[in-house]
């Protein structure tokens, strides 16, 4: 079984492997980060360290939305980051062996795939993906500023 971390975007719920979350952090003082690209909110300190707060919604073209007091604060690896996301919900317990897992191949959408869960469609966050797509928005000056998304 795979614990997975929920949370919406919009209408569409997406979900972390919880293996990629250090923890869930609430009401964390955010202070401003100048001159960076728009999809970056603030900086938080979790315990110690100044990570950056990346706006999610707005990375992946969503409209503005107010966003959850919690944020995700992603395991450190060579890329630590902090989600903001409209609103996380319950772990889910999910064996991805036996679900109904769509493979999703699009290099630039930052999914995994898409699980049908109990009549449910999760998009599955990719990382990798996400972690391009950010620097691909830090490399243009000021920012891509995503555009909304009219698909959905």
């Amino acid at each position: 079984m795979t614990l997975l971390l929920p949370f919406m975007l919009g209408e569409e719920r997406y979900a972390l492997k919880l293996t990629e979350v250090q923890e869930v952090i609430e009401d964390a003082e955010q202070h401003y980060l100048p001159a960076a690209p728009e999809v970056f909110l603030a900086a938080v300190n979790v315990h110690g360290r100044i990570l950056p707060v990346l706006d999610l919604p707005k990375l992946l073209g969503f409209p503005a939305v107010p966003r959850s007091e919690r944020m995700i604060v992603l395991v450190e690896h060579d890329f630590p980051l902090v989600l903001a996301v409209q609103q996380l919900e319950p772990l889910l317990s999910v064996d991805l062996e036996s679900a109904s897992l769509i493979r999703n191949d699009a290099p630039n959408d930052c999914i995994d795939g898409v699980l049908n869960w109990q009549g449910q469609m999760i998009s599955l966050l990719d990382l990798e993906q996400l972690k391009k797509r950010i620097e691909e928005e830090c490399s243009t000056p000021g920012g891509s500023h995503a555009t909304a998304r009219t698909d959905r």
